[in-house]
Formats: structure tokens, C-alpha cells, sequence
């Protein structure tokens, strides 16, 4: 009888015992369930874009009221000529400009109407206002020969100022996305020598950005070629095209999803003392990923004009208000 007894208890026992490690197993389940939630890795960056940076004077250009005396009677203080912009490119994560002349003491010039040159010291305004990275693919980049492209790029290199146009691409890491650039100047048609630089770069790169030198100089309406160039482009695989050379302003177009900015007009401009149409911007744009995939786009335009005064070119690009940024919008809001 004692035995059943005994017997019966330690089964009771048993019993409880399983009980209860069933429900600790339960328990621990449900807490792994709670740790496996995955966490979503958040990036986002933003890049700035300006039109034609002209530092210096063309040869052959009067000295009063041309860059190279605004620099002197600045006392050749670098500083001056971005510090009205230098916040907007100091919050962003990459700025990036068109460099459109050499910087070379190269006396050596191409036989042209407009030959510029700037001092190789000049690469201080740059690094000075917070632009990280500039295309080299435009119509004066050579005006200087070989030799001055060869001085710009080692004064670039020397200040860290990312380069790239014609047949040197680059890739830009920043937070760990790879952004890749390529330029070229006055396409007429998509090659497929373009193609195939755009789809290469895309294997290397999360992104694929085209900054083209293109259209016709003061006209306010993009060429169907660019527009074909610009869809082809985005159809290969870029995520955003920029556009300079016009000198003014050209609208914004959408395909696919993706931006296209025809022209950005001038900016820290050399090439004239006062020309009449001071309009400019900053484009900005916001890329956002999860997890390394683009999840988001967003743009701003940043309205601004090449001088901080009305009356003259002082090669100071300033952020406006008022009617003057509403009449920036209106010109980049509406494609002709």
C-alpha cells in the first residue's frame, strides 16, 4: 500500500516537473520571437548641385572689375566668394560643381574668344566654401591645353576635390553608400560607349549620377537631343542627371522617377563683369535608403542669384527671397 502511494506521488511529481519546463520552453520561445524582429538599417544623404564655377578672367579681358581684382581687393581672402552659400553646402553630405576652367600658370592658350584661366591658388575658394567634388567635362576645361587640365586636377588632388568628366569616372562613399559621377560634354547622342560607362559603374556603385555640358548658350528651352540623351541615359541606368552651359536657368523634368536638371546656369561666374540674368540655384537632392536599397527621393531648389548685389557681377552667389526666389522657381518649375 505504501509503495502505491509512493509510487503515485512521484509520478504526481513528474508530472509537475514537465509541467513546468513545458512552460519555460514556451516562455523562452516567445522571447526569441521578440529578439528575431529585425532592425531596418536607415541612410540618407543629401547632395548639393551648383552650375558653372569660372575662377579668374579670360585673356584678353579688362582687369577693372574682373575676378582677379575682386580677389586682390579682397585681400585674397579665398573666403569671400562662397561664405554667402558655405552654410547650405556645410549642412549637406556632398557638394558638387562644374569647374569650368583651368587653374594653371600655364601662359600656353587656346586661339578662342573666351580662354579661361584662374590662379592654382584659386583651388582655396573651393575647398574654402565646402565644394567637395566638380566635373571637368565642359568647353574650357582645355582652354589651357593638356597641360593646364594636367595642373587642375594635381591642385585638386592635393586639396582632396573629387574629379571626374570625359573618360574619368569617380565613386563618392558617403555613410556607406557608393555614389558614382560621370561627365561629358555636348553629347549629341547616346553612344554606346555611354551606355556602357553608365551600366559599369553601376555594378560598383549604389547610384549613378551624369553631370552633361550641353544646349545652346542663353536659351531657356532644353534641345530634343538633350532630352532624348537624358532618357537614355536614366533608361541605362542613372539615378540623376545635371545640366550646365547655358548660362540661365532651364526647367526640371521627371522620367521614370528619376530627375532631370537641364541647366543650372552660372554660379561663381568669372566669365562676365555684369550679365544681365543673375539667376541661379542650388539643386538639391535627398536619396534614402533602407537597408542599402533607395527606398525615397526628395528635391529642393534653393533659389539664389551669382552676386549679392544687383548693380554688378562680385562672383558672390547669395540665397534670395521674395519676389526674386519666386521668379528662380517660375524658370525651373516649367519646362519650355
Amino acid at each position: 500500500m505504501k509503495k502505491g502511494i509512493q509510487f503515485l506521488l512521484v509520478m504526481c511529481f513528474a508530472l509537475t516537473l514537465m509541467g513546468c519546463q513545458s512552460e519555460k520552453k514556451e516562455e523562452v520561445k516567445e522571447e526569441k520571437q521578440v529578439e528575431k524582429e529585425p532592425e531596418v538599417k536607415k541612410t540618407e544623404i543629401t547632395l548639393s548641385f551648383v552650375g558653372d564655377i569660372t575662377l579668374g578672367n579670360y585673356a584678353g579681358q579688362g582687369y577693372e572689375g574682373s575676378f582677379d581684382q575682386e580677389y586682390e581687393k579682397q585681400g585674397k581672402d579665398c573666403r569671400y566668394f562662397l561664405k554667402n552659400v558655405k552654410s547650405v553646402f556645410e549642412k549637406d553630405d556632398l557638394t558638387i560643381a562644374n569647374l569650368e576652367g583651368p587653374l594653371t600658370t600655364s601662359q600656353d592658350y587656346a586661339e578662342k574668344t573666351f580662354a579661361f584661366k584662374g590662379k592654382p591658388e584659386y583651388v582655396d575658394i573651393l575647398t574654402e566654401g565646402s565644394v567637395e567634388a566638380v566635373t571637368l567635362a565642359n568647353n574650357h576645361s582645355r582652354d589651357h591645353f593638356e597641360q593646364g587640365m594636367e595642373d587642375t586636377k594635381e591642385v585638386l588632388d592635393q586639396k582632396n576635390i573629387k574629379h571626374f568628366g570625359y573618360d574619368e569616372s569617380c565613386i563618392v562613399d558617403v555613410k556607406g553608400i557608393k555614389i558614382g559621377f560621370l561627365g561629358y560634354s555636348f553629347p549629341y547622342e547616346f553612344t554606346a560607349e555611354m551606355k556602357k560607362a553608365i551600366t559599369d559603374l553601376k555594378t560598383k556603385s549604389d547610384l549613378v549620377i551624369i553631370y552633361y555640358h550641353w544646349g545652346i548658350e542663353r536659351d531657356e528651352a532644353p534641345m530634343d537631343s538633350q532630352r532624348r540623351i537624358a532618357k537614355e541615359s536614366i533608361d541605362a541606368g542613372a539615378d540623376l542627371i545635371i545640366g550646365s552651359h547655358p548660362h540661365v536657368l532651364q526647367g526640371i523634368e521627371t522620367y521614370k522617377g528619376k530627375k532631370i536638371v537641364y541647366s543650372l546656369g552660372n554660379f561663381c561666374f568669372g566669365g562676365n563683369k555684369n550679365p544681365s540674368d543673375k539667376d541661379t540655384m542650388i539643386y538639391q537632392h535627398t536619396f534614402s535608403f533602407e537597408n542599402d536599397q533607395l527606398v525615397k527621393e526628395d528635391n529642393q531648389i534653393i533659389p539664389c542669384m551669382i552676386s549679392s548685389t544687383a548693380s554688378r557681377n562680385n562672383y558672390q552667389p547669395t540665397p534670395v527671397e521674395g519676389e526674386d526666389a519666386s521668379r528662380v522657381l517660375e524658370k525651373v518649375n516649367e519646362i519650355k
